[in-house]
């Protein structure tokens, strides 16, 4: 059934001649340079003893290897793979064309999948797994597995470990003795369930670099999800823009594949890059010193360490403590209801969810014309049953009045409302000018502890002539007396916007481009509503969309829209990744992913410990440990 592709046999051969001789499978010739880096970085070893399994290396430690320059091995028809390996891992590049079936493979150690793109179906000791995009799959020695390609064709990264000795040969390589590749049991708890599929978007990112200094915000430059048999260990990285790994060791093997962007390497004293498009590989041997500089683009790829980084798994748990202070390990989303076209805006007033379903021709094309006449406020019990509590305005951000009605924002009728919760009747105008002129488009808002509002205004509406001067935030007092406390020109979008719980500091977000870019700020709020001591508060994460776009202004686009707070300060921020969680002190939490991005977020339910996202055309709740704030409060 195997076959090594006759066409790149000699590709191959070729290859691996130039590499005899300068690697570890060729000597350790490269240890005295290491040495010499390593003292002067002044750099400390952690020791482990990791006793040899005898498999034949073929890469060159430190070397940079495009993924069209490693094997390509024959599975079956229409079933392909590049292969790279280590010591105590392999790692294929698998690649189905539509409708492919990889016949059944017996598991000789452990495998962990990762779905890049399609879709098949796992049939696992006779039990049927779909897997997509982002897919992950852990089996164990043992398990029999096949699987049938989706009509789009499926790829995906299997990493076995230990190594694979049939693969092995079908590349060229082998395993001599008895030993068989084969690692001594470290004790490692898996971090999966063996047959069960996992979303890799719902696993919690963990810091791998400090802080980044000299900063007003907390971030790391380099953080990762994070899975582990009782092997190997995958740490698929997301590392920000220019973002830099300093020069460091480790006892355990690395095996890097770069999966989206670019990045510079460094392997001692030398550099090399390494290209998401071009799936760079790269082996480091144990204790090899190496660094890296990320380009403008960021980088994502995919370390492969064998054995399994304890020392990971100490940060992760770090990470996930302050994650499970949020959401219980075993908290999911639950759709309450869907078939609305773009909701917005959710207040949880009275034990009743209100917010905005907003009415655009084709938001997923792009095409953000509204309509006021097929726009609705929408009333929804607990349970997900909703009416329609008004028609006609295109509604967007909502909040509580003092005396327990809704504000709300009728951004294209360029005002600030109160509306009676039951009737849907307009009770009065809270805000439709500001310095003698008409606001423009009002879409989010919250209210001070005094019983003042801030307004942001990002100007989205139809009008090609604009009434105020730019995007800005308003502030209303008490008394009515309405002010810009944030003038034009410090945002390309400013929107949501929320309040401490102290009523000491304001936060802002801006959706996507400059000024404003991919942060959440604040500011100092001052006994007359007005602001000052304006800084960022945090780094929003973005996707590798995102990430990737040609156009750097396109590189921000975060999609930060509603938020919330907790009675301990925590900020929840609807973005394009989930609902990113910051502490008080701008500490990242975690982010609560959802099956469909939300727009925006409040807390409701009987004690206020329910997370409700409205989604584009859904709404969903997930069940926290923590309690929600927002004044005026007492409206539960």
């Amino acid at each position: 059934m195997f076959e090594i592709k006759r066409a790149h046999s000699f590709a191959i051969a070729s290859t691996f001649a130039v590499l005899a001789g300068c690697g570890p499978g060729g000597g350790d010739g490269w240890k005295s340079k290491n040495a010499e880096v390593i003292a002067a970085q002044k750099l400390t070893l952690r020791e482990r003893a990791i006793p040899p399994t005898g498999v034949d290396l073929r890469l060159d430690g430190g070397k940079v290897y495009d993924s069209m320059d490693v094997p390509l091995i024959n599975l079956a028809d229409g079933v392909t793979a590049r292969v790279a390996w280590g010591s105590g891992a392999l790692l294929e590049q698998l690649e189905m064309k539509p409708g492919a079936v990889y016949p059944e493979l017996a598991m000789t150690g452990e495998v962990i999948t990762v779905v890049e793109k399609g879709e098949a179906t796992a049939t696992v000791d006779g039990k049927a797994i779909e897997l997509r995009k982002n897919s992950i799959l852990y089996l164990t020695e043992g398990m029999k597995r096949t699987l049938k390609a989706g009509a789009a064709g499926f790829q995906a990264l299997d990493v076995f470990s230990p190594v694979r000795a049939d693969h092995l040969a079908l590349a060229g390589g082998k395993i001599p003795g008895a030993e068989g590749g084969k690692f001594p049991d470290q004790g490692i708890q898996p971090s999966l369930t063996p047959a069960v599929a996992y979303n890799l978007e719902e696993l919690q990112l963990t810091p791998l670099t400090p802080v980044q200094e000299g900063n007003s915000y907390k971030r790391h430059g380099a953080s990762a999800r994070l899975v582990w048999g009782r092997n190997a260990m995958l740490s698929l990285l997301r590392m920000d823009p220019g973002a830099t790994f300093a020069h460091h060791t480790h006892p355990e093997e690395q095996l890097m594949i770069a999966l989206r962007g670019a990045l510079t390497q460094g392997v001692m004293d030398g550099k090399s890059p390494m290209d998401g498009v071009k799936r760079s590989i790269n082996f480091l041997p144990s204790q090899m010193v190496h660094s890296a500089v990320m380009s403008e683009f960021g980088a994502d790829a995919m370390d492969i360490f064998w054995p399994v980084r304890k020392d990971y798994i100490e940060r992760q748990e770090k990470q996930l403590s302050l994650y499970r202070e949020v959401i219980a390990p075993e908290a999911r989303p639950v759709k309450l209801a869907e078939g609305f076209t773009f909701s917005e805006g959710p207040t949880w007033i009275s034990g009743r969810l209100y917010f905005s379903d907003m009415f655009f021709k084709d938001p997923k094309n792009g095409d953000w014309t509204g309509s006021p006449a097929q726009s609705r406020t929408i009333v929804m019990e607990p349970g997900g049953k909703y009416r329609e509590l008004a028609k006609g305005m295109q509604t967007n951000g909502t909040i509580a009045s003092r005396t327990g009605n809704l504000l709300v924002c009728d951004m294209f009728g360029h005002r600030v409302i109160e509306v009676d919760k039951t009737t849907g009747k307009v009770l009065r105008t809270v805000l439709d000018k500001v310095n003698g002129k008409p606001i423009d488009g009002p879409n989010d808002l919250v209210m001070d502890a005094k019983g003042g509002i801030y307004v942001t205004d990002p100007q989205f509406t139809p009008e090609k002539e604009k009434n105020q001067p730019g995007k800005q935030v308003y502030y209303v007092a008490p008394d009515g007396a309405a002010k810009v406390v944030i003038p034009a020109g410090e945002y390309a979008m400013p929107n949501g916007i929320e309040v401490s719980p102290d009523g000491k500091t304001l936060y802002v977000n801006n959706t996507w481009f400059a000024p404003g870019e991919n942060f959440l700020w604040a500011y100092d709020i001052q006994p007359d509503g007005s602001l000052t001591g304006k800084r960022k508060f945090a780094m929003l994460n973005l996707t590798p969309e995102v990430l990737s776009a040609a156009e750097p202004a396109n590189r921000f686009d975060s999609r930060a829209d509603g938020m919330a707070v907790d009675t301990d300060g925590r900020v929840y921020v609807a973005t394009l990744s989930g609902a990113q969680v910051f502490d008080k002190t701008g500490t990242y939490v975690g982010t609560i992913w959802f099956p469909q991005y939300p727009v925006s977020c409040a807390f409701g339910g009987k004690n206020l410990d329910e997370l409700y996202c409205v989604a584009e055309s859904s709404a969903w709740k997930i069940q926290t440990r923590v309690k929600g704030f927002r004044h005026p409060g007492g409206l539960n």
